[in-house]
């Protein structure tokens, strides 16, 4: 179990963030009740609208988009590449069943969480001593010895960890055995168990098994504040209450808390770090992972070489050889003429969004550019639009508009599909830059876009569930 990674400029840009307040978004559009202002992460306010905002009837859409979105990592950070990380793990599911049998979290999630925290490797380390996470579970010295009841001889540990790094293949065996028997965190099946109870007790004082598990990265007091800031609460309700009576899922929480609404619980949610804030997001994906493991290994691997395929989850957001390519100048006039490419409508600069007036986009694109653009000013409190510096162009013209764009890379081909579009990094002011921050982690999250941070560029690549923005677009009304 980590301790939650407190990140200073994370602290600085909830501050600023929450303090912009609500600001009036530009863009007016026609919805079925008449004029309704866009107001991108404001939730649905009385008198605007906002395609992203949370309601319990989409909670299991945002639940499968957060799982997708938030698996990239898994798949380009896990030791050894995802496939081994996954075989690993799914070596211990008879200890994993055997652990949960006794607790109030199933075996699949228990399971993607080993997936999480260790890639299923039992001796794995936080660091380089083992008062830091360790474990298959990944539980601190003190966690495990204070709350779980574990034996942790810390002094022992760190000797007998000493030895097996200086040890002959015969001897290790015998070493990880003493290990195990003198720091429990060790013994796969004391940590699975110690991990078990950790989650009882969190769901003790939640009511609810998502809470219990998102509350094994950013603990079970930080997530209880989080839930009274979004509860408006001052202290003095048990919590387990306050979830009760709000029907305050994880999904909820994290969903319906932006700068604009709930911005006590998103300030604290933005001072824990993504890493904090998305782990329930993450052991889905990581559940997601070991079900294919299990249904289909090679459709695994084909995720694992377009995930892995470029910085970003670009590729297996829009696959190359089912994502058209426009070839050259007379495939992009022809899909122009089709409206399969879109030109910036011309209000963009009253939007928010400033760029050549040739640029065209997919419509998926289009609504993304124009909601990050809301979302900047509204958020940042910000006339200065967000400027494009790069949209379609043709496989043929690709290296001359990549020179021309300072900085889009020359072989990033998806700016001939027309779902790519770069961003400026130049802004009016620092909380400018901190709400397009904030936009850009909030679309991934929710699998809607893929991006990566170049020199002066930010590159943004639209999936397919980007269409849930298509309302921001002229015409297409503002119901969301």
């Amino acid at each position: 179990m980590n301790k939650p990674r407190r990140r200073i400029h994370a602290r600085r840009a909830a501050l600023l963030l929450a303090a912009a307040g609500v600001a009036l978004a530009a863009a007016l559009v026609l919805g079925g009740g008449g004029p309704r202002r866009l107001l991108a992460g404001g939730g649905g306010m009385g008198g605007t609208f906002d395609p992203l905002a949370y309601s319990p009837g989409r909670a299991g859409w945002f639940e499968q988009a957060a799982a997708d979105g938030l698996s990239h990592v898994i798949y380009a950070k896990s030791p050894g590449g995802v496939l081994a990380a996954a075989r690993r793990t799914a070596a211990f599911r008879p200890q994993i069943e055997a652990a949960a049998a006794g607790g109030p979290i199933d075996a699949d999630t228990l399971e993607a969480m080993v997936m999480l925290e260790s890639a299923g490797r039992p001796d794995a380390v936080a660091g380089a001593d083992p008062s830091a996470a360790a474990g298959l579970t990944q539980i601190v010295a003190q966690t495990g010895s204070g709350m779980l009841g574990m034996r942790v001889d810390l002094a022992a540990s760190r000797r007998l960890g000493a030895r097996l790094a200086a040890a002959p293949p015969g001897r290790a065996a015998a070493l990880r055995a003493q290990r195990a028997r003198a720091d429990q965190r060790f013994d796969p099946a004391a940590a699975l168990a110690a991990t078990e109870r950790y989650l009882t007790r969190a769901k003790a004082v939640f009511g609810r098994d998502d809470l219990a598990v998102e509350s094994y990265h950013m603990g079970i007091g930080n997530l209880e504040t989080a839930v009274r800031r979004y509860a408006g609460d001052s202290g003095g309700t048990p919590v387990a209450r306050l979830v009760a009576d709000g029907d305050v899922s994880y999904t909820r929480l994290y969903v319906d808390s932006t700068p604009l609404v709930h911005a006590a619980a998103y300030a604290w949610l933005a001072r824990l770090g993504d890493d904090s804030a998305t782990y329930l997001w993450r052991v889905g994906a990581a559940r997601q992972v070991m079900a294919l493991l299990r249904r289909d290994p090679g459709a695994l691997a084909a995720q694992a070489a377009l995930q892995t395929a470029a910085p970003s989850a670009e590729l297996s957001l829009r696959p190359p050889g089912t994502t058209p390519v426009l070839a050259d100048a007379r495939a992009v006039a022809a899909a122009r003429r089709s409206a399969a490419l879109v030109p910036l409508p011309g209000d963009a600069p009253a939007r928010g969004l400033g760029a050549a007036a040739a640029f065209h986009l997919r419509p998926d694109a289009l609504a993304v550019a124009l909601y990050m653009a809301a979302a900047v000013r509204a958020i940042g409190h910000s006339t200065a639009p967000l400027e494009l510096t790069a949209a379609t162009t043709d496989a043929a013209d690709l290296p001359a508009a990549a020179r021309a764009a300072h900085g889009l890379a020359d072989r990033d081909r998806l700016h001939a599909t027309g779902y790519a579009f770069d961003v400026a990094r130049s802004y009016a002011t620092p909380a400018q830059a901190l709400a397009l921050q904030f936009v850009l982690d909030r679309l991934q999250a929710l699998d809607l876009i893929a991006w990566q941070r170049h020199r002066r560029i930010i590159h943004v690549v639209a999936g397919p569930r980007a269409a849930i923005l298509r309302g921001v677009l002229p015409g297409h009304g503002g119901s969301g």
